[in-house]
């Protein structure tokens, strides 16, 4: 399995490709012979900087979004343009209107494409867990056994004209499964890191987890950048 971080907030030290970095989280991962794309970031940044790095992205096999920002969704509509194959997968209540206010009360959009997410005959809405093949697996509903990260606090869903706490009911995280481990990727794990952890024990309870990527808000563990590659 190979990692290529295409977006995240910071570059790599090492950058001679002149890499650009955005707030958000894009990874390009190549497995079991597939292609998959974990996020997009907020815009075509993930495509400017896969072309750098020799990676084609009109090849890719699946686009997974984590969740319904746009952060991680913006660049969805960029992907559709230069990719005519490739499966989207994400949570149907991922296509909700989410806010974040500005100085605790100006209202700002921070969601996905309510056009592009109508339009498109490839987005495939889940609803439940998922598999996609017997290695790829969408895990989505996480109780909430531990408290979720303090910035949750500033997000917020519109719902019948009205700001309601986002409940994160749109989150979901990829399992991919190799010689019976699990390699696990979030997105910004605003359900909890640590509830999102026990329940892929719950779901695969003989498998191990080897290794845990993507986001993490409210926790710094080991950071990763734009450029990195990781195998494992």
């Amino acid at each position: 399995m190979k990692i290529t971080v295409l977006a995240e907030n910071s570059v790599c030290e090492a950058n001679p490709l002149n890499l650009k970095s955005e707030n958000g989280l894009s990874l390009y991962i190549e497995f079991d012979g597939r292609n998959l794309i974990f996020n997009t970031g907020q815009s075509d940044l993930f495509i400017q900087n896969a072309r750098k790095m020799g990676i084609d992205l009109s090849q890719a096999d699946y686009l997974i979004i984590s969740h319904g920002h746009f952060d991680h969704g913006g660049g969805l509509k960029h992907f559709l343009k230069i990719n005519k194959k490739g499966k989207v997968f994400l949570h149907i209540n991922a296509a909700h209107k989410f806010y974040t206010k500005i100085f605790g009360s100006i209202p700002y959009y921070v969601g996905l494409d309510q056009m592009i997410l109508a339009q498109s005959s490839r987005i495939y809405f889940i609803e439940e867990d998922t598999q996609i093949n017997d290695k790829i697996i969408l895990l989505e509903g996480f109780s909430e056994v531990f408290p979720q990260p303090e910035t949750n606090k500033a997000l917020f869903e519109k719902s019948k004209d009205r700001f309601v706490a986002d409940k994160f009911n749109h989150e979901l995280v990829m399992l991919l499964i190799e010689n019976e481990e699990i390699v696990l990727f979030s997105g910004c794990s605003h359900s909890g890191i640590i509830n999102i952890i026990e329940e892929v024990k719950l779901f695969s309870k003989a498998m191990r987890i080897k290794a845990t990527i993507g986001g993490w808000m409210g926790n710094k563990i080991q950071k990763i950048n734009t450029g990195d590659v990781i195998e494992l």
